[in-house]
């Protein structure tokens, strides 16, 4: 018996003391830096080799109200210090990347496999616009849970990366669709100037999850002295898999019977055959070494014991087990049964991934009052990702008429593939029925005996071009010309294809009595590998004119108009598309998802800038966009910086936005995610399934019931409101504080109608359910009781456009500077994000989520916690060397899964909904623990030339919490969407830099 302890501040505490410590380092901070915090929300830095600033979420360059709006900078030196070294794990490490996160962790589950997202907000992928330079990107081929468009963050070669700028503001008048909950916008370096390579390496403190990285870039000319500059670059990574079984435990096992509670009732033994906490083994499943038993098919039972279909073999490599008599008789079963851990065989953490790209980038100074630019870059990133081996008794993917196998009938005869009708007269005894020489059929549990992988290769081509210059009596000009394309190659292998295994049962030539025997052309005809190419693309020209008008007060007013044309597509047919013609010509698991569409989008926008006098600083912006789809609609934004004395500015922003249907959403075929849970033995219904069931494994264990959605091309954009309230204190240049309040309300959301009540209806009216909209099916039937209700198969909806959604919050970042003599200095800071309200409102019911592990139809079950932040602190020792300790917080959550039925507050009525019971249907854990992670890295500089570093991630060996009721039940045992440093555990990497 293990005893779970909790411990560590609760909530926003730990959080509210690293806040405290931050402000409180900084109050008595020593002599000043010249330059402000860029992360604190301030002007970001100038480009070299220009004196204009390209500031996201603004037409201007330059404009005075940089500040208006919540932005955090992530510059290339800030990542250094911090041992970041990809885009997406640097966009993911900000306090305001919230509920629906998409991490490398997740690559062998997810929809998308092979990209990475972030959730601004909590929000969801398809509501953060992710930018290079400024300009929009292909979107993933893939959708994101099947309907959210996304840019995948892999998609620029980080090495050239000069900053990274994350507006926390609805910008959807500057850019368009899919802002409302912020922008990221991947600044590239415009001037690289002589030879610069990195080469590290990493591996855990337990020899595993290694990494390797090379990049260089070469660049020649300066632009103030030779007015141009080219660089080129390429860089190329490799990290590898990580699996359960690569841990201990409770990381790798699905045997968790030794949790208990007081009662002395424990957790489940969810390894196959495995004996529960009581002695018992609940059924009789299916491993990779068949065991058979005979079958009457006239009365649909069983007439004989489970045996192994090859005794004289045993168990093989699994772990065999002796059944005492009470079992043998209580499962119908020979004493030599085997037990197959499929956590510990299969389960993967983390995929193997490989990154290779590069970049072409060219700029020019034009006369003296213009600059153009040119780049091309290409970035493959390449996933290999494995799940557990798929059993042999299932049925074809959601969409269209599925096809079920189960059970598994071996026949009596055998004849060729083709045979209408096989007799004795036409037909062999089947050699791998033992039963077939008395005539019956052989009943057969078999589990494939290859886990099933997904490989994705994703290549990215992006160009760019454009110029800026100035003409005439003081007009401004922008003009950019961007296109990309998406080329996705997902390969799946060992996925099982139904009739093909209705034609090996048949003709007899799967041989279930030594599987190790069967060939490769076999084992390529039940699982044939299966190739689905999409690929998407977007190009788009823009241009810009500003002027300034006249002056006021506080400076000159400017006006900037502008329009651009864009186009978006994606062919992302289906990898198993719906066959209702014979539903058997499909695979088990790959799901239906995809779609086919284009659209053509113009716009026009404008700005105006009025600097009313030196105190207050005033910007109007507008963008009305128009699609061929047939959606239009006009974003206004509105902001406001008030500084009533040079050490404080106020600030504010209105703004008015919206987020289009994706091309999944309007057109996507059935779309099907898997939910696990539990029958809770506590309520009348649940106790009743069980015993229908005679409280075997099919009803005792988690199963997994899917919600299918299917594209509506009737969907209207989601509108949203939003405004920002906020205040920067910069008392000297050696301290700053910021503190913004953010609200953000959504109206015609997309998503699915409400099914929170569904499957407690499913079981309580003996799975009869009338619920508009909503088609409910039952799942594959007990094969011991084929009687008994099923359980619950499928939810079916199409997209709507249902009430609202309401997102609300605080945010907050200190930055203190200090000389600590000898040239010395510190830096210290924090940022954190505070998620007040996160809610849907459906048919007038309110769900709220922030706090808890939903919404799971979002973020598949890993929570919006309503407290994250960083605290970083970096020693440097005269631009010598440097020591950074940087600390990533995320807070608890209830346990509640709300939009599956769960309750905040109410642990029992939370039961089934993500909430984790033992055996006697006491709930495990009601709240997750806070999650808290360290950083260190420190840096030498040899001499001018060679940089050595080091990284230390996950420094305290923070273990994750055991929580086994999160992200979907999975098997982690663990939140992979914030802990997975604690499942790698303490990480090292070395590397050195080149500069010529």
């Amino acid at each position: 018996m293990k005893t779970i302890t909790k411990i560590g501040l609760r909530g926003g505490a730990a959080l509210q003391a690293l806040t405290l410590v931050g402000a409180g380092l900084a109050a008595f901070s020593a002599p000043a830096f010249a330059q402000a915090p860029q992360a604190a929300g301030t002007q970001a830095a100038s480009d070299e080799g220009n004196d204009t600033i390209v500031v996201t979420g603004s037409i201007f360059r330059n404009p005075s109200t940089a500040t208006a709006a919540p932005l955090t900078v992530l510059s290339s030196e800030e990542l250094t210090k911090r041992g970041v070294n990809t885009i997406s794990d640097a966009v993911q490490s900000i306090s305001a990347n919230n509920a629906g996160s998409m991490s490398k962790s997740w690559n062998s589950f997810n929809f998308a496999t092979g990209a990475t997202a972030v959730s601004l907000r909590g929000l969801g992928s398809g509501n953060t616009l992710t930018l290079f330079d400024g300009l929009r990107s292909a979107p993933y081929p893939l959708a994101d849970d099947g309907h959210r468009n996304f840019v995948d963050l892999n998609a620029m070669p980080n090495a050239i990366v000069e900053r990274i700028d994350v507006l926390q503001d609805g910008a959807s008048a500057t850019y368009g669709a899919d802002a409302v909950a912020g922008v990221v916008n991947v600044i590239v370096k415009k001037e690289i100037v002589g030879l610069h390579a990195n080469a590290s390496a990493g591996l855990s403190q337990r020899g595993d999850a290694g990494e390797r990285r090379i990049d260089a870039t070469y660049g020649y000319g300066k632009l103030n002295e030779d007015g141009f500059n080219i660089y080129i670059n390429g860089e190329y990574q490799k990290s590898d898999p990580l699996f359960a079984r690569d841990r201990g435990f409770p990381w790798n096992s699905a045997d968790l019977s030794s949790y208990c509670n007081d009662s002395g009732s424990c957790l489940a033994n969810n390894v196959v055959n495995g004996v529960q906490s009581n002695g018992a083994i609940l059924s009789i499943g299916s491993t990779r070494v068949p065991v058979m038993r005979p079958y009457d098919p006239t009365t649909v039972t069983p007439s004989g014991n489970w045996v192994l279909a090859n005794p004289a073999a045993g168990c093989r490599d699994l772990t065999a087990i002796t059944l005492t008599p009470a079992q043998q008789a209580a499962l119908g079963a020979t004493a030599q049964q085997c037990q197959q851990d499929n956590v510990k065989d299969y389960l993967q953490a983390q995929p193997t991934i490989e990154r290779i790209g590069g970049a072409l980038h060219a700029t020019v100074n034009v006369g003296s009052s213009a600059q153009a630019y040119a780049m091309f870059n290409f970035y493959n990133v390449k996933t290999a990702s494995s799940l557990t081996p798929l059993t042999f008794a299932g049925q074809t993917a959601a969409g269209g008429d599925t096809f079920v196998l189960s059970p598994v009938l071996l026949p009596v005869y055998v004849c060729p593939q083709g045979t209408v009708t096989c007799t004795a007269a036409n037909g062999t005894l089947n050699p791998n029925n033992p039963f077939a020489s008395s005539g019956q059929l052989a009943r057969v549990n078999y589990r494939y005996d290859r886990p099933r992988e997904t490989f994705s290769d994703a290549k990215t081509y992006r160009a760019a071009a454009g110029i800026n210059g100035s003409f005439g009596t003081g007009w401004d000009y922008d003009a950019n010309f961007t296109w990309s394309r998406v080329d996705l190659k997902v390969t799946n292998k060992n996925f099982l294809f139904a009739q093909h295994l209705v034609d090996v049962i048949n003709d007899g030539s799967w041989n279930f009595i030594n599987p190790n025997a069967n060939s490769e052309d076999l084992r390529n005809y039940i699982a044939p590998v299966n190739v689905n190419k999409s690929s998407s693309e977007l190009w788009q020209v823009q241009g810009t004119l500003s002027k300034e008008l006249f002056q006021l007060p506080g400076g000159a007013m400017k006006l900037a108009v502008g329009a651009a044309y864009r186009h978006e597509s994606i062919d992302n047919p289906s990898a198993n598309p719906p066959d209702n013609a014979n539903p058997s010509e499909r695979y088990y698991s790959i799901n239906a998802v995809g779609a086919i569409g284009s659209r053509n989008v113009k716009s026009a926008f404008f700005a105006l800038d009025v600097p009313a006098f030196d105190q207050l600083q005033l910007e109007a912006q507008g963008r009305y966009d128009k699609y061929s789809s047939g959606q239009q609609n006009f974003s206004p934004k509105f902001t406001a910086v008030f500084t009533p004395i040079k050490q404080v500015k106020l600030r504010g922003t209105f703004s008015k936005g919206f987020r289009i249907p994706s091309f999944n959403e309007a057109y996507g075929l059935p779309t099907t995610g898997y939910i696990t849970t539990t029958i809770d033995p506590k309520t009348p219904e649940g106790a009743a399934f069980i015993a229908a069931h005679g409280g075997n494994a099919y009803a005792s264990l988690p199963y997994s019931y899917g919600l299918t959605a299917t594209g509506n091309p009737d969907l209207k954009p989601e509108k949203s409101t939003s405004y920002t309230l906020g205040a920067v204190f910069e008392p000297s240049s050696r301290f700053s504080f910021t503190a913004d309040y953010w609200h953000i309300k959504i109206k015609g959301l997309i998503g699915s109608p409400d099914y929170s009540s569904i499957v407690d209806a499913y079981y309580q009216n003996n799975g009869v359910v009338n619920v508009p909209g909503i088609v409910v099916k039952p799942g594959i039937p007990d094969p011991d009781h084929p009687s008994a209700l099923p359980v619950l198969g499928f939810i079916e909806y199409s997209f709507v456009n249902s009430d609202s959604q309401l997102a609300s919050g605080l945010d907050f970042s200190a930055t203190g500077r200090f000389d600590l003599g000898s040239n010395i200095r510190l830096t210290s800071s924090v940022n954190a994000s505070y998620l007040m309200k996160l809610q849907k409102t459906v048919g007038g019911v309110v769900q709220r989520y922030d706090g808890t592990l939903s919404p799971c139809d979002v973020t598949s079950c890993s929570g919006a916690p309503k407290w994250r932040g960083t605290w970083s602190n970096t020693l440097d020792f005269n631009d010598k060397a440097f020591i950074n300790l940087t600390a990533y917080y995320t807070s608890g959550y209830d346990m509640a899964s709300i939009d599956y039925g769960g309750v905040k507050g109410d642990c029992d009525a939370s039961l089934g909904a993500s909430v984790y019971t033992y055996r006697d249907g006491t709930p495990f854990k009601c709240r997750a623990k806070r999650w808290i992670d360290v950083d260190m890295t420190a840096s030498v500089k040899v001499n001018d030339q060679f940089t050595l570093y080091a990284n230390v991630m996950n420094l305290l060996d923070s273990k994750p919490d055991f929580n086994p009721g999160q992200t979907y039940s999975l098997g982690y045992n663990y939140n992979v969407a914030w802990e997975g440093a604690g499942f790698t555990g303490r990480w090292f990497r070395v590397g050195v830099k080149v500069d010529y």
